[in-house]
């Protein structure tokens, strides 16, 4: 407020009470003091009025800055309101932060802690490699000296094979081996062995005994311009046809008979059989009892017996 207008309403009351008395007093005075009061009534009615405008004026003037000062304070209101959950959020924020600050200086701690042991895991490790480092090089000191100890070894062990290889071929050559079969090689055996197999001596053996049954079977004891011979009967045929188809012609006798292999181990074993069926029986039955259709493992076998015809020339 301005120091004049403080003053003017101050001094307004004063100065009214003031008039109203004195025009009190004058009321019985002279007329010529009417124009002074009424100049003085209109004086303090012109100072009321501005005294009256004046404070209205004030009065709109405080209302206004109050007013204005009521919205600012809304407006901060709004604002503190608005701003508190960000408030919030930032000292949510800053109590973040203050937990990253101190685990991150418990990792720098512990990172600390990792570098030391990593310098003392290295000095460690230095030493066991140094200490591992020697034991390799005595070892591969021990290694070398078993080496050449080994090379003149097995040098050794060569001539010894080859020494060896030379007996192996000479037994090879010299000595008797077995095939797949388990039998001998017939390549192997000594003399006439690897001309004939077992069934060859056996045929022959059989052959012998049919050519000794014949001699004695002839009434004649064999006789004629020539040898008297022996042969198989021809499968399903006899001995007549047999003979007649050779230079033979003349059929003696017919002999059927066959030997077991191995001698005898008890009294009364049978060693072989013989039949006599003479030259003109045909040998058409399931079994032919020829030697021309049997196989060789018959010859070693224990089987029907076999037909061989004694035939001579006429």
């Amino acid at each position: 407020m301005a120091p004049a207008l403080a003053a003017m309403l101050f001094l307004a009351p004063f100065i009214f009470i003031g008039s109203s008395e004195v025009l009190q007093d004058t009321t019985c005075l002279d007329e010529n003091l009417d124009e002074t009061l009424l100049q003085m009534a209109r004086l303090h009615k012109s100072i009321i009025t501005s005294l009256t405008s004046t404070i209205e004026q004030h009065i709109a003037d405080l209302r206004k800055e109050l007013e204005s000062k009521i919205k600012t304070l809304e407006t901060h209101e709004k604002v503190q309101l608005t701003l508190w959950p960000y408030e919030k959020r930032i000292r949510a924020l800053e109590k973040t932060q203050s937990d990253l600050q101190d685990e991150i200086s418990n990792l720098k701690q512990e990172l600390n802690n990792t570098d030391s042991r990593l310098v003392d895991l290295s000095k460690d490790t230095y030493s066991s490699l140094s200490s591992v480092n020697s034991k390799i090089s005595s070892v591969n000191k021990t290694l070398s000296s078993k080496s050449a100890d080994l090379t003149i070894a097995v040098e050794k062990v060569k001539v010894d094979l080859n020494s060896v290889q030379s007996d192996v071929d000479l037994l090879k050559k010299e000595g008797v081996r077995t095939g797949p079969d388990g039998k001998i090689d017939r390549a192997v055996l000594p003399g006439s062995y690897a001309d004939f197999t077992l069934e060859d001596i056996a045929w022959g053996s059989l052959h012998m005994a049919a050519t000794a049954a014949c001699r004695g079977s002839v009434p004649s004891g064999g006789t004629g311009i020539a040898g008297n011979v022996v042969i198989p009967v021809i499968p399903k045929s006899s001995c007549t046809k047999t003979c007649a188809a050779t230079h033979f012609g003349t059929c003696d006798a017919a002999v059927s008979l066959v030997g077991y292999v191995g001698r005898a181990t008890n009294n009364g074993g049978e060693v072989g059989v013989y039949y006599n069926y003479g030259c003109g029986q045909p040998f058409d039955w399931s079994h032919d009892q020829s030697e021309i259709t049997e196989a060789d493992k018959k010859v070693l076998g224990r089987g029907i017996y076999l037909t061989y015809c004694c035939c001579r020339r006429p």
